[in-house]
This record gives C-alpha cells, structure tokens and sequence, in this order.
C-alpha cells in the first residue's frame, strides 16, 4: 500500500463505527475494517477518482472515497504533498463538514 498518513480522529471514528457494527452483530464490525482498508488501497493507487469534498489550505485536494456495503461512511483523503493523509472516517448523516477544521 502506498505511504500515508491517519490522522487519530480518523482513526477513532473508524474503530467507533466497528465497535458499534460488531456488537450489533458478530463479524459486521470486521467487514466493515476489511471494506475501509479495500477502499483506501483503492484511493490511494487511483485518488483523482473520489469526488471532490474541498480543498486545504495551499489548495490540496480533499477526495471523498465512500463505501459500497456500508454506503453511509466515507474516507475524507487529503491530496497534501508529499504524503496522502486521511482526514476523517465521515459518516454521511453526522455533523456534515465536521473535518474540516482537521486542515489548520
């Protein structure tokens, strides 16, 4: 996989999400870490192909890159040079636009 960066918050609401998934029912909580990581490998080898989600300071692209089985979550992808930071595990109908106080 190609070198990036996670920034913690994305990390916690990936880990929040698989912890609600996973006590609802058994082995949903994995699926859902095995579809974030197919999604990412994807972002990162092809990241003009997320919809743009808005731009950083210094005019980084930020890509949006959602899930196909759970539909409501989204990886937030940084184009910030020289490494492709994830900037949120966004969740469709939380707090619209939350992360971007993530690019200071």
């Amino acid at each position: 996989m190609t070198a990036h960066r996670i920034l913690p918050e994305a990390l916690a609401e990936l880990d929040e999400a698989s912890t609600w998934y996973e006590e609802h029912e058994e082995g949903l909580g994995l699926d859902l870490v095995g579809e974030y990581r197919e999604r990412l490998a994807f972002a990162l080898k092809m990241p003009q192909t997320g919809a743009l989600a808005g731009t950083a300071p210094g005019g980084a692209e930020i890509r949006r890159f959602r899930l196909k089985r759970f539909g409501r979550y989204a990886i937030l992808l940084g184009l910030i040079d020289p490494i492709p930071t994830v900037l949120a595990f966004e969740h469709s109908s939380r707090r619209p636009g939350y992360w971007r106080d993530r690019l200071k």
